[in-house]
């Protein structure tokens, strides 16, 4: 009886000690692979932005540079 007794323990032992390796390496995962993500939705919106702001004031920029070496520039 205590030999079954002792054998019912260790494999109940061993099933919670797989079952919190299993959690463990799930949770591990999860944790890196959703560090990962929230990293590349932040660049997705910083390239947004950046795209946003060149397609607003790029022929402003542009316009003033151009002018600025057109007024520069030696007449022939």
């Amino acid at each position: 009886m205590k030999r079954r007794q002792a054998t019912l323990y260790a494999a109940i032992d061993d099933a919670v000690c797989r079952m919190a390796a299993h959690v463990q390496t799930w949770r591990l995962l999860r944790v890196e692979g959703q560090g990962l993500v929230e990293y590349s939705l932040l660049l997705a919106l910083i390239v947004l932005v950046v795209i946003g702001i060149v397609a607003v004031m790029g022929n402003t920029v542009s316009g003033m540079w151009y002018q600025r070496i057109i007024e520069r520039w030696p007449a022939s």
